[in-house]
Parts: C-alpha cells; sequence; structure tokens
C-alpha cells in the first residue's frame, strides 16, 4: 500500500520520467517547493481520481464528495501555492522550456496533462483503498500531506541508483 500511495504521488507530482526531466543532472528542487508543487496539484490530481473512481465506488464515498470542507480547503491551498509550484515546474522542465517562455503560460498544460497521466495510473480496483486514503487524510492540513508526499518520494529515491530515480529530484536536508 506504502508504495501504491508512493506511486499515486509520484504521478500527482509530474514525476513521469518520460514526460519532465531535470533541467541539469543532479539539480535538486528544496523540500518546500517540492510541498507547493503537491499542493498545487493536489486538487486536479483527486478530480482525475474522482472521475476514474466514480463507477466503482458507492456514490456516499468521501472521495467522490466534489463539495466537501476537505476539497475546499484543498483547492484554496492550491491557489496559494502556485507561485512557488510554478518555480518547482520550471525547475522540473528546465532546458525544455522555449526561451523567454513564462511558466504560468504552462498552467492550463499542466492541469490538462496531471488528470490523463493519473487516469493511466489509477486501476479500478484500487479505487476503495484510494478513497480510504482520501478519508485518512481528512483531518490533517495540506502542508502535510504535502510534506508527507515529499518524505515518502525522498524515501523512495533514496532506495533507488542512478537512472532508476526519479525526476523529481527533492534535495536532501543541509543541501537545500
Amino acid at each position: 500500500m506504502l508504495k501504491k500511495f508512493a506511486s499515486i504521488s509520484a504521478a500527482i507530482a509530474l514525476l513521469s520520467g518520460t514526460t519532465v526531466q531535470a533541467a541539469e543532472p543532479g539539480q535538486c528542487m528544496s523540500s518546500e517547493t517540492a510541498e507547493s508543487l503537491i499542493t498545487y496539484v493536489l486538487p486536479v490530481a483527486l478530480d482525475a481520481a474522482r472521475n476514474k473512481c466514480a463507477s466503482s465506488l458507492p456514490a456516499t464515498a468521501a472521495l467522490l464528495q466534489t463539495d466537501s470542507a476537505q476539497m475546499q480547503r484543498y483547492v484554496e491551498a492550491s491557489q496559494k501555492a502556485w507561485p512557488e509550484a510554478g518555480t518547482a515546474i520550471g525547475l522540473l522542465v528546465g532546458q525544455d522550456l522555449p526561451e523567454n517562455m513564462d511558466v504560468e503560460a504552462l498552467r492550463p498544460f499542466i492541469d490538462a496533462m496531471i488528470p490523463a497521466m493519473l487516469t493511466k495510473e489509477i486501476k479500478e480496483k484500487d479505487c476503495p483503498s484510494i478513497d480510504k486514503v482520501y478519508k485518512l487524510l481528512e483531518p490533517l492540513p495540506t502542508s502535510n500531506i504535502a510534506s508527507l508526499t515529499v518524505m515518502l518520494v525522498q524515501l523512495g529515491n533514496n532506495d533507488k541508483e542512478g537512472s532508476e530515480k526519479s525526476a523529481f529530484n527533492i534535495c536532501k536536508a543541509g543541501t537545500e
């Protein structure tokens, strides 16, 4: 389950190595910048999960409640996180970003790309587990969810070597 959560978190954070590469090998982003990216993409990622799981969960499932206080908190935090999340996106796309292109111009593309990526990653058989995780996260502040996700990505990267590591390179403590 931890591995599945980390995989979903990775997808939430635009961690597809085939889609985005770090601007320079070895370049890393601070934990705070990575957390902003997670916070920014959380509502869009949950919408993707909700759409994928709508037919396999009961109508009363927490994940399917679009007007919940939990979801409203995530949306509000997402809007506040954008400026720093834009920095993270700039680091992720790095040299692939056309010269003189403002990362703000990528915002609609990012918002459309996340659901497409997640739709491929989420399996209907996983929907009850995703709903359970969503319910368990409800009392946590959005910042704690982002910090937990970043920590899981860092732990996942610690277990990997060289090219197996994610393109989502978060600096280790002390190197930020």
